[in-house]
Formats: C-alpha cells, sequence, structure tokens
C-alpha cells in the first residue's frame, strides 16, 4: 500500500496497521507497508473503542416518546437530535470527529427506511438529522434511532422513539356568537362574551383566536372535543373584527371564522389644556354612558385621585402637574354597580425655566450699561437644585433655594442686543432644556459739557 506524497493521514489508522502486523516505513513521501516480524505484534499502540449509545434524543426539541400516546407532529419539517458519545482521546486531547445516522421509517412500513447523516459531532455534541416535511405522509406512526460512528467502528444504535404525524386541522370553521355584541346595530364599548363552538368537529379540542388591533393571538380550550369555550374581550371603540380558527390536539388549525360587529365609544369626555408646571388646571368631564357617579383621574406617575360626578354625571377635575415632559392624564368613570370605562389626554410640557426681569424687559429696550437688573429662574421640573446661566457668552452657575427658584443681580458693560439663556438642574444632575430671554440694553444719555447748559428745562 502505498499513499500520494502531499496528503496526510491521522496517527490512528497507523495504529491499527501496526495492530495488524504490518511494518511502516517512511522515504521520500511514499509510506510502504510491509509484513512485520511476529515480535512486533507485542507493540502497545492502543486501541479503537467504538463510540457509545447517543443519548437524550429529541424529536424537533422535545423528549422522544418510547410509547403511547405519542407526541403529535404537525405539518412541517422534522429535526431529530441526540447527546453523542465517545471515550477515545488522542495524545494532544482531541476527541474524534463522529458521522451519526439518524434512521426513520414508518411503522407499519420498515421498508421505507430514511437515512440522515450528521458529520460534525464530538464527543458531548448535540447533532442532528433533519427530514423534509415530503418524505412524510399524514396520520401515520413513525419510528426513529440514531447512531454514531468514529470512521473505524460504528456504535450501537439507540432504543426506538415514536411520533404520530398529524397534518390536517379540523376541517369545519368554529362559529362565534355574542349576546353582548349581536352583528346588528352599535354595543358599548364594555367588556362582553362571545363563544366559540367547535360544530361538534371531533378532533377540534380548542379555539386560537384574535380581535384585529387588539392584545395578540390567545388560545383557550373547548369544554370537550368538538365542544365550545366562552371568552370575555373589551373591545375598542368603532368596527371591530374577531377572527378564530379551531385546533386540534397537534396545534392544526381549521379554516378561520370572522365575526365583525360594531362597538359605540362610551369613554368620558375630557375638556381643558395642561399647559404649565405647577399650575393648578381645571378640566370638566362628561359621561357617555348611564348610571355614572363618580371618577378616578390620575397624571402619569402622580397620586390617582377620586370626585363625585353631578347629578348629570359630570364633574370638574383640578389637575397640578409637578414635572414637564410628555404627560398623559387618564379619567375613568365609574358606575354604582363598578363598570368602568377610561379616557386618556396627552399633553406636551416644556421643562424649560421661567425667566422673569427687573428692569429689562424681554424683547424691549430697557435699562443701560451699568445699569442693574434682577434675573429670577423659576422651575418646570421637580427637585432643581441650581441653574446654569450665560449672559451672551459668560456662564455661571448659581444655587436654587428650597423652592427650586433662584435670582441673579446683573448690569450690562455696553449697550445693544443681549442673550440670557437659562438651565435647570436636578438633584440628579439632569439639566432641562435652555430658555432664551433676549432684550436691548439702551444707550446711556449723554453727559453735559462743563458749564454747558442742562438738559432741557433745567435751571
Amino acid at each position: 500500500m502505498t499513499l500520494i506524497p502531499g496528503k496526510t493521514t491521522s496517527a490512528r489508522p497507523v495504529r491499527a496497521l501496526l495492530a495488524m502486523g504490518l511494518s511502516v516505513a517512511v522515504a521520500a513521501g511514499t509510506l510502504t507497508l510491509t509484513a512485520a516480524p511476529a515480535a512486533a505484534n507485542a507493540l502497545s499502540v492502543g486501541d479503537n473503542n467504538p463510540p457509545g449509545v447517543p443519548t437524550e434524543l429529541q424529536t424537533s426539541g422535545r423528549p422522544c416518546t418510547t410509547a403511547e400516546p405519542y407526541q403529535l407532529w404537525q405539518n412541517d419539517n422534522l429535526d431529530l437530535s441526540a447527546i453523542l458519545h465517545d471515550p477515545d482521546i488522542d495524545g494532544s486531547g482531541g476527541t474524534d470527529r463522529l458521522t451519526t445516522t439518524f434512521a426513520l421509517w414508518p411503522v407499519d412500513e420498515p421498508a421505507a427506511r430514511i437515512e440522515r447523516f450528521g458529520y460534525n459531532g464530538r464527543e458531548g455534541d448535540r447533532e442532528s438529522g433533519l427530514f423534509e416535511r415530503e418524505t412524510l405522509t399524514h396520520d401515520r406512526v413513525y419510528a426513529w434511532q440514531v447512531r454514531a460512528t468514529d470512521g473505524w467502528a460504528a456504535g450501537e444504535w439507540s432504543g426506538l422513539c415514536y411520533l404520530r404525524t398529524d397534518f390536517q386541522g379540523p376541517e369545519i370553521a368554529p362559529v362565534v356568537t355574542s349576546t353582548d355584541f349581536p352583528v346588528e346595530g352599535w354595543h358599548p364599548a364594555l367588556a362582553g362574551q362571545f363563544t366559540f363552538d367547535a360544530a361538534a368537529t371531533p378532533d377540534a379540542v380548542g379555539f386560537r383566536y384574535e380581535l384585529l388591533g387588539g392584545d395578540g393571538v390567545h388560545v383557550v380550550s373547548a369544554d370537550q372535543p368538538g365542544g365550545s369555550a366562552t371568552v370575555t374581550l373589551r373591545p375598542d371603540a368603532g368596527p371591530n373584527t374577531l377572527v378564530v380558527w379551531s385546533l386540534d390536539a397537534a396545534g392544526n388549525l381549521s379554516p378561520e371564522a370572522r365575526y365583525e360587529f360594531r362597538a359605540s365609544d362610551v369613554a368620558p369626555i375630557i375638556t381643558g389644556r395642561l399647559t404649565e408646571v405647577g399650575v393648578p388646571t381645571t378640566f370638566t368631564v362628561q359621561p357617555q354612558m348611564a348610571g355614572v357617579v363618580g371618577y378616578r383621574f390620575q397624571l402619569d406617575g402622580d397620586p390617582e385621585q377620586t370626585v363625585e360626578a353631578a347629578a348629570d354625571g359630570t364633574a370638574a377635575l383640578t389637575v397640578t402637574a409637578t414635572r414637564g415632559g410628555n404627560r398623559t392624564l387618564s379619567v375613568t368613570s365609574l358606575t354604582a354597580d363598578g363598570v368602568t370605562a377610561t379616557a386618556t389626554s396627552t399633553f406636551v410640557l416644556s421643562t424649560t425655566p421661567k425667566i422673569t426681569a427687573t428692569v429689562y424687559r424681554q424683547g424691549g429696550t430697557s435699562g443701560g450699561p451699568g445699569v442693574p437688573g434682577v434675573f429670577t429662574f423659576t422651575p418646570r421640573q421637580p427637585d432643581v437644585v441650581s441653574y446654569r446661566y450665560s449672559f451672551n457668552t459668560v456662564t455661571s452657575t448659581v444655587a436654587a433655594a428650597a423652592d427650586g427658584t433662584a435670582s441673579v443681580t446683573w448690569a450690562p458693560t455696553k449697550a445693544g442686543l443681549t442673550m440670557l439663556t437659562v438651565w435647570s438642574i436636578d438633584r440628579n444632575g439632569t439639566q432641562s432644556a435652555s430658555a432664551s430671554f433676549i432684550f436691548f440694553v439702551g444707550n446711556p444719555p449723554p453727559s453735559n459739557p462743563a458749564g454747558g447748559p442742562g438738559p432741557a428745562g433745567g435751571h
């Protein structure tokens, strides 16, 4: 036997050849095998062990079943996997590369056996074999097993796993009814019940349903195979569509049923606008359903409050924002029977501090060089501890009082355009957006020359 120059081979086959009583010689890139003396057989070159039996067999990620009832497999590709084992370790501590064989066949037709292979597994790896959907047929029991080979010996086959295919869902769409939301007319957008009936389809064991535009897809079990289920939903105001499917035990879907109905708005009507932080603001609310006796209201993150309704169901709410930013006011109307309906209104409140001043008028001409003015900063965000401010390009800071306000006295050195920019800073170091105060410093009055006449009308 001669190997082609430039090709390589692993040490394990060479050891196996030595164990067979062959002498190995290498010269000029050629490996030559000759019969070795009998004494050479006494050399210890190590024996190859076959791979162990694969363990932790899984059918597409789930532990396989070995007894009835077998797990059901839906209309999809089948991924079989197992953990590989091989005791051999080479001189460098590496493990053998294993070839894995997965075998699958219909229990009623063993001759229809199909095999798939994995080539890159090693000791402790999970190797898998993929069987395409086209290799499987509906409503049939399949068996499968797996073994590993290291190139010199094959391991034992694993035990058998079983599965049953189910590729067809219930044939008939469910029937959807609701006494709270009949298909005709408009009905209050409150919580109501919907009943799904599998129409006695025997393999239907549950339902999948979705109120379009709602909170996603849900599943509910039927009270018995081919039976029914009732769920409670709260639709949004306006036209609504409820889509429902029957489900079999494998999760296959029936044709869909679409139930369309209309819900009228019952949320309270909120009138008013929040514009300033720290300024109490009055809102009026009026109900859109009968029997309202009170309201709960809350500005997001602030404590919830309650107020009683007048005889006609209306009420006045006083809301004071403690911080700026995007704020949402939620108002929930309450009936004596505990029925609720909620409306929200969103406002954007500035976090920039407010600036007021003595002597100098924003946007106008006033004061003059050397004439001091007092500039006061009022916060629009909570827990303000200081302010950063700049007159034109000169920046300074000032600490805030306990109420969050601060004042600075400043006198210009020259006439003309002046821009004051102010930022508030809270106890966490968060800086607000900037506020601007632009004004014009007036020119100083002309001075009198020595011995010259005074101002007009002077003596």
